[in-house]
């Protein structure tokens, strides 16, 4: 996987644990499209600090472009904001 850090627009389910779950995400493409992701599976949540941020770093797997790619989305708990952080 590749190291993206892309900003995304995301729509997420609160559920009664308190965190996050993505349940899509649309982003833009390196020549300027947007793609809207669906997230069919999520693998693995893990709260972690990255340069001293809290993060929620979630395991994803859907299919983007027809092919059945895995990626992960990061979500920066101090600032609400989502990323698509690798794919």
């Amino acid at each position: 996987m590749k190291i993206m850090a892309k900003p995304v627009d995301a729509v997420a389910v609160f559920k009664g644990t308190g965190r996050p779950l993505p349940y899509k995400f649309r982003f833009r493409e390196e020549d300027g499209s947007e793609r809207e992701v669906q997230v069919e599976r999520i693998l693995l949540v893990e709260e972690r600090r990255i340069a001293g941020i809290r993060t929620l770093l979630y395991d994803c797997q859907s299919a983007v472009g027809g092919v059945q790619r895995r990626y992960q989305l990061k979500y920066l708990i101090q600032d609400c904001r989502w990323e698509l952080y690798k794919i």
